[in-house]
């Protein structure tokens, strides 16, 4: 038997049957002064204003960064809670950008022996508290 058709057969079979997992990021986790410096540095341009109707959604975003820790994707919008559409849209707006203006000021500086842990982010937007996913 080719090993290389053995492996191409069973990764075809885990995608027809939805069986594979993904892999995990390679390298030490983030810590959580890590974290938290990005959720910071993100918080201090987001804004909530109380009095809108986006005050009550919460949202997802996700994005992917370079080693260097800039953007290298648009912003995308992956979930949301509460609201109607245009609140939605104005809360994605305002996380969008918030992370746009944080990667500018190159606020994510963190350490590359951990880059695939933190080259894909998702962080939650929620008025009463963001979080890194």
């Amino acid at each position: 038997a080719d090993p290389v058709e053995d492996a191409v057969a069973a990764a075809l079979a885990d995608a027809a049957t939805g069986t594979s997992a993904p892999e995990a990021p390679a390298g030490p986790p983030l810590t959580g002064g890590e974290v938290g410096g990005v959720i910071s540095a993100i918080s201090r341009e987001w804004g909530v204003d109380v009095g809108s109707r986006s005050a009550d959604v919460t949202i997802v975003v996700a994005f992917e960064l370079s080693p260097e820790g800039r953007l290298t994707s648009t912003p995308e919008l992956i979930s949301s809670q509460g609201g109607d559409p245009a609140a939605v849209s104005a809360a994605f707006r305002s996380a969008r950008t918030a992370i746009i203006a944080a990667s500018r000021q190159g606020a994510f500086a963190l350490p590359p022996e951990k880059y695939d842990q933190w080259r894909e982010m998702e962080i939650t937007f929620d008025p009463s508290g963001m979080r890194l996913r």
